[in-house]
């Protein structure tokens, strides 16, 4: 009943671990996907950048270069937002992977007082072994001694 016991137990952790696991690679896809996100902000604030050069020689065209700074103070806001957020998801891996790695050790030490169990059942079994082949040999020695003794 202990090793039933053992057995799911160890399910659980396992279990455990492996939703600790899932998390921190949500983490990190979310990370991925807000530097994403940057790149392409970033790549638009380097488009606005250009057009408002473009535009500045040559006929001015006022609205569109209003336009495009406001279109980038929009992306620098999100940029900021993007940090903020960077931030923050960097706090959660943390506290994540602090999570899977308690996870691990619990199961570590579950597996590791698995196998101690288990080498000292082979343990057990092989001295139970020994006992019946020193007891076989014994009876054997005292059927041989009795025959011995039998034949003048």
């Amino acid at each position: 009943m202990a090793k039933f016991r053992l057995a799911t137990l160890l399910k659980i952790r396992e279990r455990d671990r492996d939703l600790a696991a899932k998390g921190v690679q949500e983490v990190h896809m979310a990370l991925e996907k807000l530097n994403e996100t940057q790149r392409e902000i970033d790549q638009a604030n380097l488009e606005m950048n250009n057009a408002r050069k473009n535009s500045s020689s040559g006929a001015i065209d006022l609205r569109q270069i209003l336009d495009a700074q406001r279109y980038q103070i929009v992306l620098s806001a999100q940029s900021a937002q993007i940090a903020d957020h960077r931030s923050k998801l960097h706090q959660e891996l943390e506290r994540r992977q602090f999570t899977l790695v308690q996870a691990q050790k619990a199961v570590k030490s579950l597996e590791k007082l698995r196998d101690q169990r288990a080498q000292a059942a082979d343990v057990q079994a092989l001295a139970k072994q020994q006992e019946r082949l020193d007891e076989w040999s014994s009876i054997r020695h005292a059927m041989g001694s009795i025959r011995e003794a039998r034949e003048p």
